[in-house]
């Protein structure tokens, strides 16, 4: 029976989760009865879902970065009393979990979303370098799916030098699939032939799971849903700390007034925390805060893509949010502030309805706004014709390939 490891994966952030399930079943459906194993760094309590996960956060990191694994029971005495120290049961036993997956897996597949490139420190790349480590320890083939990277221009003293060991890990790569085009620009620059463009996993592969599939112990009425015709409104903290508060704050006000006076159903989705005192701020703004629909819940990512679905059109900025949209056939008004976004909407010929957060042009985001209100319908027929396209091919399956044709390590 093959084995499978999924690293750079979470399950608290959905887009994450969503990566790991488009990961998890696409293989699952290329090799019946296989195992999926994944390293994951922020997850409640793992007895709620149908796979395996582990625990591959800064303590169990640590131990396997100075091999202390290495040294019999070691890694499992540090964890017991780790968890005693943070009264936390999630490290107990893992250690010898863990090593023994990474000893009997076929090849480890790592599907972070962005850790490499200057819109991050360098810590969040040195992560997925000591991911590449790990694997060649192993003498596991490893393969980076779909996900972002670069640019590469953090303007410290040692870029040069980190640049270096960028290189020499990712040439182990089995292959790397870069998300974006500057992404694939960034890589190849550093004289890199492994790389490939691809979209996001979760676009591009038919395969996903419903909630019941995941869930150990799945309730569909819990769930909320839009009346049909309804809008949804997915906003996001980090708009709010890239752009200019302010004007977004009255820019998100400013369309809700405009959505309610057309006369339009309005429906604000929120599913993090970290997003409501945000949402009320919003609210608070607008002139017809009795008028705009609140759905708030801890939701699995094949429940929002559910959501998501039901609504005629969304304005959001959270990329995965657009993905589910997109996914299920709906326009999106995207706000952003990265490649990734145009990329995305560019696979849709949806760019018309992208725009930079750090530079909004007000007026053109609300006209764009009525353009879809009347245009929806023709755009989904765009977007779904688009995906139908783009699931000809499976990165999974092409991911696959590359490890029955790879000569053994």
């Amino acid at each position: 029976m093959k084995k499978f490891i999924v690293t750079g994966v979470q399950m608290r952030n959905k887009g994450s989760q969503a990566m790991f399930l488009s990961l998890c079943y696409g293989l699952k459906s290329i090799y019946p009865g296989c195992e999926v194993v994944g390293f994951a760094n922020k997850y409640d309590d793992p007895a709620q879902y149908q796979f395996e996960l582990l625990p591959y956060d800064d303590f169990t990191r640590l131990v396997f970065k100075y091999r202390l694994n290495r040294v019999p029971w070691l890694g499992d005495v540090l964890a017991r009393f780790a968890g005693m120290w943070r009264k936390t049961g999630k490290w107990s036993g893992k250690i010898t979990e863990m090593d023994s997956a990474l000893r009997d897996a076929d090849a480890i597949f790592d599907a972070s979303g962005y850790t490499l490139g200057s819109g991050w420190g360098k810590g969040g790349g040195r992560l997925l370098l000591q991911t590449i480590r790990i694997a060649r320890e192993y003498k596991k083939q490893i393969i980076l799916m779909p996900q972002s990277f670069g640019p590469f221009d953090w303007g410290e003293d040692d870029d040069a030098t980190f640049l270096e060991e960028v290189r020499e890990e990712l040439e182990y790569c089995t292959r790397i699939y870069a998300r974006e085009r500057e992404g694939y620009g960034c890589l190849r620059s550093l004289g890199l032939g492994n790389v490939e463009l691809s979209a996001d996993m979760v676009i591009r592969e038919k395969v996903f799971p419903h909630a019941r599939d995941i869930l150990s112990s799945y309730d569909p009425a819990i769930a909320s849903y839009p009346p049909p015709g309804s809008v949804g409104f997915i906003i996001n903290e980090n708009v709010f700390r890239i752009g200019n508060p302010d004007a977004v704050l009255d820019l998100y006000s400013r369309m809700l007034d405009r959505l309610i006076t057309a006369g339009e159903r309005v429906f604000i989705l929120n599913t993090s925390t970290a997003d409501f005192r945000l949402v009320e701020s919003v609210l608070g703004k607008t002139e017809n805060r009795d008028k705009v629909g609140l759905i708030s819940g801890e939701y699995s990512s094949p429940e929002l893509i559910d959501i998501i679905g039901r609504f005629k059109y969304v304005v959001a900025s959270r990329y995965h949010s657009v993905v589910f949209a997109y996914r299920s056939g709906v326009p999106a008004i995207i706000l952003g502030w990265a490649s990734k976004y145009i990329d995305l909407a560019a696979h849709f010929q949806q760019n018309e309805y992208v725009f930079d957060i750090r530079d909004p042009d007000a007026g053109r985001i609300i006209e764009q706004v009525d353009r879809m209100s009347v245009n929806y319908a023709a755009e989904s027929r765009q977007i779904l014709a688009c995906l139908e396209e783009i699931q000809r091919t499976s990165v999974i399956g092409e991911a696959a390939s590359l490890l029955r044709s790879a000569p053994s390590l």
